[in-house]
């Protein structure tokens, strides 16, 4: 049975009054599959800079607990050009670098069909105008601006964010696009540590159909949490225990979200006095419950060999995208 990130009846009273909030950058398309699970006490303000789609996105889903907002982000207010590529999910505040896009199928993809003048400001100053002062987990999807709009949302990250989802290039796909080591400092700067990364490869057009899924490394979501002991800095940082509380049983519901069971046993034991002792029991009890199939298989001989069979079989089956693209299929540690 999949545990319920929000455990139970029980703590319902807390996600009601402060609902988990995810600030959704690159709202293309809508809520992502892997944040399903939290819908049911969840707050989402997504940022969609192309016109289009905003407007697509505001008449899907026009409940009270999602907010898009038509701007893009950046490290201060200013008017940015968007390129719009042809293919809705390559437009970016950056030049495609055609020559690299050319070595891969399909590189019309990112071809520009149009550019337009949009508005931007930095998140530290657009979240509080919208009455969103305490948000939880910040999701980037942007196509080469990761950095300038960490840059722009430094205050509210330092003080509120617990994780981060983020798709970073790691090949030259836009010109003057930011590098992973730039946006890995800034955020361990900032009090996070390197959960996981989901890798996407691309083969080259020359050989796509020959050898095996893997091609180049081409991106990756990452995911940052907050290092333990910063989390115990930003949770005293807030005024009144019940507001403390709050934001600790939203770090649990993300930790559990991703998978992380361990992670959020780790972060609940020194702060489990913050809780009401019956609430504590319960979520103490729910934690220790998971505990995996291979973890209740016993070892055996030959365990290890029939393990490298399953894999070998995964690997022939291995999902591509086209016969040239392939990559994770999830992120955190979840199946």
């Amino acid at each position: 049975m999949t545990m319920d990130i929000f455990f139970g009846a029980e703590a319902r009273a807390y996600y009601e009054k402060s609902p988990l909030t995810l600030v959704d950058i690159g709202a293309r398309g809508g809520l992502q599959p892997n944040w399903h699970a939290a819908r049911r006490h969840l707050k989402m303000v997504g940022f969609e800079p192309d016109p289009a789609e905003y407007q697509r996105l505001a008449v899907k889903d026009p409940s009270g607990n999602t907010l898009y907002i038509n701007a893009a982000l950046g490290r201060a207010p200013g008017r940015l050009l968007l390129n719009v590529g042809r293919l809705g999910g390559t437009s970016s505040l950056s030049t495609p670098n055609m020559d690299f896009l050319c070595r891969f199928p399909q590189p019309e993809r990112y071809e520009v069909v149009k550019q337009v003048s949009i508005e931007a400001d930095a998140l530290d100053n657009v979240l509080p105008r919208h009455g969103v002062n305490d948000p939880d987990f910040i999701k980037i999807d942007t196509q080469g601006a990761e950095l300038a709009i960490l840059e722009g949302a430094r205050d509210t990250v330092n003080r509120a964010i617990f994780g981060l989802e983020i798709e970073v290039l790691l090949a030259p796909l836009y010109r003057e696009q930011p590098t992973f080591g730039e946006i890995d400092s800034l955020l361990r700067g900032l009090g996070f540590q390197l959960f996981d990364l989901r890798p996407s490869y691309w083969k080259r057009a020359a050989g796509a159909r020959y050898g095996g899924p893997k091609g180049q490394l081409a991106f990756a979501d990452v995911l940052y949490f907050r290092r333990e002991d910063d989390v115990q800095r930003q949770l005293q940082a807030i005024d009144g225990a019940a507001a403390r509380a709050s934001k600790l049983m939203r770090m649990l519901a993300v930790s559990l979200l991703y998978g992380y069971v361990d992670y959020a046993i780790e972060l609940f034991e020194p702060n489990r006095d913050l809780l009401e002792p019956r609430l504590a029991a319960e979520v103490d009890a729910a934690l220790r419950s998971d505990i995996p199939v291979s973890a209740r298989l016993p070892h055996f001989r030959g365990r290890g060999w029939l393990s490298h069979q399953f894999y070998r079989l995964h690997r022939a089956f291995f999902p591509t995208v086209g016969g040239w693209a392939s990559g994770g299929r999830h992120i955190g540690n979840v199946e």
